[in-house]
């Protein structure tokens, strides 16, 4: 009986590890078990790419924003009209379709820069939110600028804006984006705003 026992158990075993082997070499199913595992990864993959591309071209639209209006500015000829700096901002705000422009702030700030390199407000006009500069404050700039635009005006082209994933599992808030430009007026003036 104790014979019968242990070759039963043997056959068992036996028995198990042929099943097993079987279960190994088996490849039905393989490949929907390999998709299923790595789908999770490509799905990531794939909104990740798209999040990034959406940012980086809103972070580059937000530079030619900022660096359009400076610019527009630094071109005016001694004087230029309040109402024709308003009309820069909101023709600006088409910079950033197709992308929502509803939280684009923009500040243009006229500066003079003493012999020390210390930069100082003369004027500053936001737009849509944007935080303006009080006059006569002092506004830090990049040292390499000041060296450059010592005793001269500077125009400074200031835009942020908002950058919310369609999935905002990591970032609930938003991503601000924000970029400031500096520009040497052309007629070597200060510039005003009437």
């Amino acid at each position: 009986m104790n014979h019968f026992k242990t070759s039963m158990h043997m056959s068992a075993q036996k028995l198990f590890k042929k099943a097993l082997a079987l279960f190994a070499r088996d490849e039905r199913a393989v490949a929907a078990v390999e998709f299923a595992l790595i789908l999770p990864v490509l799905l990531f993959t794939y909104i990740g790419t798209a999040e990034v591309s959406t940012l980086i071209t809103m972070d580059r639209k937000v530079a030619v924003v900022a660096g359009t209006v400076g610019d527009l500015v630094a071109r005016a000829d001694g004087t230029l009209q309040n109402s024709i700096l308003q009309d820069y901002f909101e023709a600006a705000e088409f910079t950033m379709r197709p992308y929502p422009s509803g939280s684009l702030k923009q500040v243009v700030t006229g500066v003079y820069v003493d012999e020390d390199g210390k930069a100082t407000v003369r004027w500053s006009e936001g737009f849509n939110g944007g935080v303006e500069h009080a006059r006569n404050s002092v506004l830090v700039i990049p040292p390499q600028m000041a060296a450059l635009s010592k005793e001269s005006h500077l125009i400074v082209g200031e835009a942020s804006n908002v950058w919310q994933p369609a999935l905002d599992y990591i970032f609930t808030s938003g991503v601000v984006l924000q970029k400031t430009y500096y520009y040497r007026p052309r007629f070597d003036a200060e510039i005003t705003i009437n």
